[in-house]
Parts: structure tokens; sequence; C-alpha cells
């Protein structure tokens, strides 16, 4: 039994070389080429309709697939038996507040310019010092509000950096 090891997809020409398959048993060189110029487009689709990958049969397992997830506006992986967000869109811009000065006896300052979904969402400078989330500060006031766990020192200021996760 002979291997199919080059496929011709093109209906123009018999001597188009722009998807290859090198099969190779179970070995290394197991691959296939897409030589283009253009690009390649993944299937797509809401979260709703994404495949169903577990208990299906697959060649091997079904990690390693990746598709456009248009509800999210990213490219996911199935990975570890999950999907997972490869590439997300960036943030348009880093968006630097300034609350403050501390007074030695507030805990609570605000309101935010924006307001993060979470508190690992934004870095927070207090004096130039990285604070972290859960343990030094907290959301409060539908995340409009930062609360720290210990007083802001008199005269401090406190940046906070948005725009890196929703």
């Amino acid at each position: 039994m002979k291997f199919l090891k080059t496929k011709n997809i093109s209906k123009f020409s018999i001597n188009d070389r722009s998807l290859i398959s090198y099969p190779n048993g179970n070995g290394p060189g197991n691959r296939v080429v897409i030589n283009a110029k253009g690009g390649m487009m993944l299937p797509k689709g809401t979260t709703a309709e994404r495949p169903q990958l577990s208990s299906v049969r697959q060649p091997t397992d079904a990690n390693g697939t990746i598709r456009y997830n248009t509800s999210t506006n990213s490219i996911e992986a199935y990975v570890g038996g999950a999907w997972e967000v490869v590439r997300a869109p960036g943030a348009s811009s880093i968006t630097k507040q300034t609350l403050g000065p501390g007074d030695g006896t507030a805990v609570t300052f605000g309101t935010l310019t924006l307001t993060p979904s979470s508190a690992d969402n934004i870095i927070v400078l207090v004096e130039n010092v990285m604070q972290i989330s859960t343990t030094n500060y907290s959301l409060t006031s539908s995340n409009t509000n930062i609360t720290f766990t210990s007083p802001v020192p008199l005269g401090k200021y406190i940046t906070i950096y948005f725009g890196f996760a929703n």
C-alpha cells in the first residue's frame, strides 16, 4: 500500500505545492507544510458553537485544536482538556491614575477612572512599591474604589495602571 505524500488541491496547476503532507508513521517527521504568502483562516464560531471535544474519537486527543472565537474576538486552543485563550485583543492603551496622598489613617481611595473586572487586572503602586491584590488591597464599591489592608502612609501617593486585561 502506498501512502499519499503530496496532495494537490489546486485546480489550476498540477505543480502547485502550497499544501504538502509529510507522513512518517508515528515518528517525529510528521508535518504539514502550507507554502503560501496570504493567510490561513481558522475555523470560527461563538463560544456556544465550540466543538464537542471530550469523549469524541480523535486520532490522538483533542489537545492542540485551535479556532477563532467570535464571542470573545480571540484565538483559542484546546489545552489540557479545556479551552484557553491564545491571543486576545490587546488593550488600546495603558491608563495611569494617581490617588492620594495618604494621610496615615485612610484605607479607601477612589473613584477609579476605569472599572477593572478584577483586582488582578490592574497594577497598584504606593510610592513606587508594588502592591499585591488580596494581600495589600482589594476593589470595593463595585470595583470603583480601592481599599488597602493597612493605612497608606502620610504623603505617599497611589499610582494605578489600567489596560492590561479586562
